[in-house]
C-alpha cells in the first residue's frame, strides 16, 4: 500500500469508530434512565451494562486510531510547529528526525503518565455508598 493509501485508511477507520461510538454514547444517553435506574432495561438483548462497555471498547478504539493518525503524521506536526516558531524567532530551527521521535515518545509518556495520576487519584478518592442502616421491628403488645 501507498503512503497516502494507509493515511486514507486509517482516516476512514477513525472516522467509522467516532460515529459508532458517539451513536452508542447518545444511546446510553439518551434511550436508557440514568444508572441504576436501568436496571432490567434492555434494546436489543443488550442491557445497560452491556451498551456502557461497548460504549467504553468503542472509545478505547477511537483512541488508538487517533494515536495512530497522529504518529502517521507526527513528522508533519513537527515541521508544522517549527516552521511557526521559526517565523516567530526570525530564524531557522532545524530538528533532527531522531529528536522528533524522542518529542513524540516523551509527549505520549506525558499523557499517559497525567492520565494514570488522574486514575490513581479517583481510585484512592472514590467514596462507596453508606450502607443501609439494619430495618428495625416494632413489637406490637
Amino acid at each position: 500500500m501507498t503512503k497516502p493509501a494507509v493515511h486514507f485508511l486509517v482516516d476512514v477507520i477513525l472516522l467509522m469508530a467516532f460515529i459508532t461510538h458517539l451513536c452508542i454514547a447518545v444511546l446510553v444517553q439518551f434511550v436508557f434512565p440514568k444508572g441504576t435506574q436501568a436496571v432490567g432495561w434492555s434494546l436489543w438483548r443488550l442491557d445497560y451494562d452491556a451498551w456502557s462497555s461497548i460504549r467504553f471498547a468503542t472509545l478505547a478504539a477511537f483512541t488508538l486510531c487517533t494515536l495512530i493518525h497522529l504518529i502517521l503524521q507526527w513528522k508533519w506536526i513537527c515541521n508544522f510547529i517549527t516552521s511557526r516558531l521559526s517565523k516567530r524567532t526570525g530564524r531557522k530551527i532545524r530538528i533532527k528526525d531522531g529528536i522528533k521521535t524522542i518529542y513524540g515518545v516523551a509527549t505520549l509518556i506525558t499523557i499517559l503518565t497525567v492520565m494514570g495520576v488522574l486514575l490513581a487519584v479517583a481510585e484512592i478518592q472514590a467514596v462507596p455508598p453508606k450502607p443501609n442502616p439494619p430495618a428495625t421491628t416494632t413489637q406490637h403488645p
